[in-house]
């Protein structure tokens, strides 16, 4: 005889007591199957799924952390559309008022200063080590091709945003304090136009990426921490990328570097963007 609950399941959360069972995940339905029971259970529902036959009991608590899934996300065909308009903006505006630093090829310079690129070492593995704590891809598929076109697409057109942003900052803070202290102008276009960056990036991230990306943050206790500190990260490594901009006008290091970030996210999250839909 088969025992069939079914109920969405939306996000997951289980926990398992006194049984073995096996875990089925499909279009946001966790099923759990063994023997001759099947049960679904939602998190929504604040209460216990129970059922007991002759020689099994199982009990399900939504109170412990979320379980990864296997659910073959696919991003929306709106989704891709954002990011297209996101990076023709981007290259469009960059064209516009970048053109003298896309142009130069200031690479040497940014890579004959040890400490910067120390710096830029550094800051890159500890960000990719907080990242890889706590992101999952939750089983998705890798495509190479949807990939490399993510990849490649994004590290150029959201630096040449990252190179906009940080210029327009740069401008302002430089432009007010020749106002008041000439001398000082200088550093205080490079604290605007780092300022400008952090701000622009954490924005654009929490309004945008994570509403495009599929869900792929871990929320255990020890992903929470760390997912705290992050930020700090995070904010070493656009200090570094913008020394690229202030000291050598260098956009093609932060485009490496950048580029280096989101194989790390294909790798980690593989968001299934620009793949062919059946």
């Amino acid at each position: 005889m088969v025992v069939e609950q079914k109920l969405v399941c939306d996000p997951p959360a289980i926990s398992f007591h006194r049984t073995r069972t096996l875990v089925k995940v499909c279009k946001g339905r966790m099923t759990l199957l063994q023997k001759n029971v099947h049960i679904c259970y939602s998190p929504r529902q604040n209460e216990h799924v129970m059922n007991r036959g002759s020689d099994v009991d199982y009990q399900i608590d939504r109170r412990i952390r979320r379980v990864p899934t296997t659910v073959d996300w696919r991003g929306s065909s709106e989704a891709e559309q954002s990011i297209l308009v996101y990076w023709f903006l981007s290259a469009a505006l960059a064209f516009l008022f970048l053109g003298d630093w896309i142009g130069q090829w200031n690479i040497s310079a940014t890579w004959s200063n040890s400490w910067l690129v120390a710096w830029l070492i550094a800051t890159f593995a500890i960000g990719q080590f907080f990242y890889l704590a706590v992101a999952h891809s939750d089983g998705r598929s890798l495509y190479f091709w949807p990939a490399a076109l993510f990849v490649i697409g994004n590290g150029i057109f959201e630096t040449f945003a990252f190179a906009l942003v940080y210029k327009a900052g740069a401008l302002i803070g430089s432009s007010l304090m020749h106002l008041f202290w000439p001398q000082a102008a200088n550093i205080a276009g490079f604290s605007g136009g780092l300022l400008s960056f952090i701000i622009y990036g954490g924005l654009i991230h929490a309004l945008f990426w994570l509403h495009l990306l599929p869900p792929h943050l871990d929320d255990a206790p020890r992903s929470r921490v760390l997912r705290k500190v992050r930020p700090l990260a995070e904010i070493a490594l656009v200090i570094g990328w913008s020394l690229c901009f202030w000291l050598y006008q260098d956009i093609w290091t932060v485009i490496f570097f950048h580029l280096l970030v989101d194989i790390g996210l294909v790798l980690l999250v593989r968001p299934p963007l620009f793949t062919v839909r059946r």
